[in-house]
């Protein structure tokens, strides 16, 4: 309750995973690739630009500018944000971050990304939690991210196996 006695408005929380096998490479290939927190660009098809503005790299505190043609807020305006690198766990193959600036609809948007072992090879996994995110619905978001671990996982099967 706020001081005058009106109820506050307050956006429930939304947390969600998604989690895509990769067929063929180990988890340690693939966080040899994924591991680079501001390589979104080459993994992500829906990212066209991603580059450090700020830190070191695989630091805590390192900052990503990250763009592409995704915005459901302002459809007709590409997508962009800042995130920082809040974790970054080489050993468990896995870093956290947060978007800290964005003109997509977010407000505190938190995720984890680990490359975990599976049957197949691996898998790319994905952890979030956001408030509400202005012109989606949580089904359609975490449908989205579902997605995008599927393109990553595609991109990661043709980039290593193509190697060998």
């Amino acid at each position: 309750m706020a001081d005058d006695g009106k109820e506050e408005a307050v956006s429930a929380a939304w947390h969600g995973s998604v989690r895509a096998a990769v067929e063929g490479p180990t988890p340690d290939q693939a966080w040899a690739l994924l591991g680079d927190f501001c390589s979104l660009h080459r993994w992500v098809p829906s990212v066209q630009t991603c580059r450090r503005v700020e830190g070191a790299e695989g630091q805590p505190g390192c900052v990503r500018y990250c763009a592409g043609p995704v915005n459901k807020a302002a459809e007709a305006v590409a997508g962009w944000s800042k995130e920082r690198l809040v974790e970054f766990d080489p050993v468990a193959r896995r870093y956290s971050y947060e978007v800290v600036e964005t003109n997509k609809g977010f407000g505190r948007y938190a995720a984890t990304l680990r490359v975990e072992p599976d049957p197949a090879g691996c898998a790319v996994a994905w952890s979030f939690e956001a408030d509400q995110v202005r012109g989606w619905t949580l089904e359609g978001f975490v449908g989205f991210l579902d997605e995008l671990a599927r393109g990553v996982a595609r991109r990661l099967e043709e980039e290593i196996m193509s190697r060998n």
